[in-house]
């Protein structure tokens, strides 16, 4: 069975993620535009002019390398398109403010505290926390979408960072049409390579963060990471 038609199985949920262990292991960041062959960056954040952002997206060796594996065997004609990998605290908290403003005119009756539950499943608090650092500050985290051989992106259904039912990995598996048929194959191409999909969004996979580990059962091997050398904010 291909993976156009092969179904996403149901996936483990990440809640819980901060309680699994972190054994770190020293590997640097490479950017995603050095990546190559049918991987391609278009860095979402900083075109968005958020603070903080780079303008050009960064991730762990290892899962550049798992990268450049799945663009190589995603069907003719396709390409991967990478939205956000590393993500510094200062967008990550830019991006959870925001968020939360959204969900206030939405629900002005709730408090803080109940606007963050609600916001939860869709954007980690950016808390400086070694033990449990957001998944994109590891470099173990990225968005991406499959798009054409000109890097044109395809339908997937909805739009990356829609916070909506609909964005779910799993959401149009039971609708016969396009956008599910692109999902799966997105979906096979990275979990042959290690990935882990995260549940709420399909554009969203993991590999050696604490979200990984959560879902693999094994300790997580990317801690949070300073921004890349030579890069604003970066190492001096």
């Amino acid at each position: 069975m291909g993976a156009r038609v092969r179904p996403i199985p149901p996936l483990v949920p990440s809640l819980g993620w901060w309680e699994v262990a972190i054994e770190p292991v020293d590997e640097p960041l490479v950017a995603v535009a050095a990546i190559g062959g049918r991987v391609l960056d278009d860095p979402r954040y900083h075109q968005l002019g958020l603070p903080g952002a780079l303008p050009g997206n960064w991730v762990r060796q290892g899962v550049a390398e798992r990268l450049a594996r799945a663009a190589a065997g995603l069907p003719d004609g396709m390409t991967l398109v990478v939205w956000d990998g590393w993500r510094a605290l200062e967008t990550q908290e830019a991006l959870y403010e925001g968020f939360l403003d959204e969900l206030a005119l939405e629900y002005p009756d709730l408090s803080r505290h109940d606007l963050e539950h609600v916001a939860r499943p869709y954007v980690t608090p950016p808390r400086a926390d070694d033990s449990a650092p957001p998944p994109h500050l590891t470099g173990g985290a990225v968005d991406l979408t499959l798009a054409d051989a000109d890097g044109r992106p395809l339908d997937l259904g909805t739009d990356h960072d829609a916070f909506v039912p609909e964005a779910g990995a799993r959401a149009l598996e039971d609708i016969d049409m396009p956008a599910r048929d692109l999902r799966r194959v997105l979906f096979w191409a990275l979990a042959g390579e290690g990935f882990t999909q995260y549940a709420e969004e399909w554009w969203h996979f993991d590999f050696g963060n604490q979200f990984w580990g959560r879902v693999t059962g094994r300790p997580a091997v990317y801690a949070g990471v300073a921004p890349p050398d030579g890069r604003p904010g970066g190492p001096a």
